[in-house]
């Protein structure tokens, strides 16, 4: 503001500084004149360049609370420049206050605000002892966050009262049964004669089933061997002794002149292709194609201890499936279309 005289006039004259948003040069500026007053409208440059780097800021020193500004206005006569970086906690309004070696910088609302949310903490059970009776318990945390762990020590309690009977508990708890026993899956209670305890064993069940489908048996076609292994399957071992129950078929041809001059059986043998005979399918003594129905059979009479084609427990076993020239001296053919083996195995349990 200022006062200049004009003819016979005293006039006031204001000068103001117009930020036109877009920082444009040589913009006409605008001047109005009244009677007693003149505006002059003065645009605003464009930004200038950055000033120099300032010094950095003096470390700070905490010097801890004082009750208001009273007291702080008490300390200030005190500090000079080697007194630079001290702030105090003025607690009546809140603030920091920081000496820059000339005079306080206020910090408002210093404390109390609410920080950023902090990384959970992942706080896992260590270890846990007992103490004796009476003694206090101790809980300590180890580690650094966000991975703490909190190890307990508890006193033992005194003795209680005698509690209602309880439910049914664990088998393997019992005082009939043998602990030394692993309990595994599909395990069952049986009971030992010699030790009169109950153990666990295994599940005697049948197992399986295996199988082949006809991809897995091979084709021929005027063949003059007396035996042809035409499949073959392995089982894995098993943790009980079992003998293998089979069902199946395969299409065959026996080319004779006239019915009765050849025929040609399947077997499924076990162990090689000339091992015991545990499954066998009849063929047809014509030149029809015919299927071999193969179902278990056995050359002896079987009884519960009979170890006719037992595989022994924790042994695995292949079985051959095998086309047998069991008369005449004729060829013969076969496919695998719709050849199958079905394989189920029988638990042995001892009597």
């Amino acid at each position: 503001m200022a006062e200049v005289t004009i003819g016979e006039y005293l006039v006031s004259v204001r000068m103001i500084g117009v930020d036109d948003g877009v920082g444009l040069e040589n913009v006409v500026n605008s001047f109005q004149v009244t009677p007693t007053e003149g505006l002059l409208e003065l645009r605003s440059g464009n930004p200038g360049e950055p000033g120099p780097q300032g010094p950095d800021a003096w470390p700070w020193v905490w010097r801890g609370d004082v009750a208001d500004m009273a007291a702080l206005n008490a300390i200030r006569p005190t500090l000079g420049l080697g007194n630079r970086g001290w702030a105090y906690r003025v607690v009546s309004n809140n603030s920091v206050m920081y000496w820059d070696g000339e005079t306080f910088y206020p910090f408002v609302n210093a404390f109390g605000a609410e920080g950023p949310r902090g990384e959970p903490n992942a706080l896992t059970i260590g270890t846990v002892t007992t103490l004796d009776e009476g003694e206090n318990a101790v809980a300590t945390i180890t580690g650094t966050a966000p991975n703490q762990t909190l190890n307990l020590a508890i006193p033992r309690g005194g003795v209680g009262e005698e509690g209602p009977p309880g439910g049914p508990g664990p088998i393997m708890t019992a005082a009939d049964v043998d602990d030394t026993v692993p309990l595994e899956d599909r395990s069952v209670l049986v009971f030992d004669e010699d030790t009169e305890l109950w153990k666990p064993a295994p599940w005697p069940g049948w197992l399986g089933p295996w199988g082949l489908a006809g991809d897995s048996f091979s084709s021929g076609s005027n063949v003059s061997a007396a035996t042809t292994t035409i499949a073959t399957i392995t089982i894995p071992a098993q943790k009980v002794a079992w003998r293998p129950m089979v069902e199946g078929g395969v299409h065959t041809q026996i080319h004779v002149q006239s019915v009765g001059e050849a025929r040609v059986d399947a077997e499924v043998r076990i162990g090689s292709a000339s091992g015991t005979i545990i499954g066998y399918g009849g063929g047809f003594p014509s030149a029809n194609v015919f299927r071999c129905p193969i179902m278990p059979y056995s050359e002896t009479a079987l009884a519960p201890d009979s170890t006719t084609g037992v595989v022994p427990a924790n042994t695995s076993v292949t079985l051959y499936v095998v086309l047998s020239r069991n008369l005449g001296t004729r060829n013969y053919s076969w496919t695998n279309q719709r050849a199958n083996l079905h394989v189920w195995g029988i638990p042995v349990i001892a009597p």
